[in-house]
């Protein structure tokens, strides 16, 4: 059962993963605009947008491998959690130094990219169960 609740809850973040990643690459600009508070960052910077969602789609690959194979999910997973935990460290530095694009954070900052780091951190760990003895 608990095997089951990873591997679903997995593939959901990787779809998410993979949505926005997918998006980033296909239309960088559009993805921008489509962002709610995106704009009090500054420009769009279209090469660094697909940059970032490459490492979204690596991350998306990372965790459906992982849901399809919870036995071997923690190496899986160490490459989606450093990039998507590293993401929202970056975020919550930027929070913390008041330099974020709205005081506290903006609601993209914790919904879109601190969760989401945090989750696949957790997956990491949580998947360290799963290894055989």
């Amino acid at each position: 059962m608990e095997q089951t609740v990873f591997r679903i809850l997995a593939a959901l973040l990787g779809i998410f993963a993979l949505l926005n990643g997918g998006r980033m690459v296909a239309d960088p600009i559009g993805w921008f605009a489509s962002i709610p508070d995106l704009a009090l960052t500054g420009a769009a910077n279209a090469h660094l947008i697909r940059d970032v969602g490459a490492a979204y789609l690596a991350s998306a690959a990372g965790l459906g491998a992982a849901a399809f194979w919870p036995r071997l999910a923690a190496p899986l997973l160490l490459a989606p959690a450093i990039f998507m935990g590293g993401h929202a460290l970056a975020h919550l530095a930027d929070i913390a130094a008041g330099c974020a694009a709205a005081p506290g954070g903006t609601a993209t900052d914790w919904l879109g990219v601190i969760l989401p780091g945090a989750l696949t951190i957790g997956f990491c760990v949580w998947a360290l169960r799963f290894r055989r003895p």
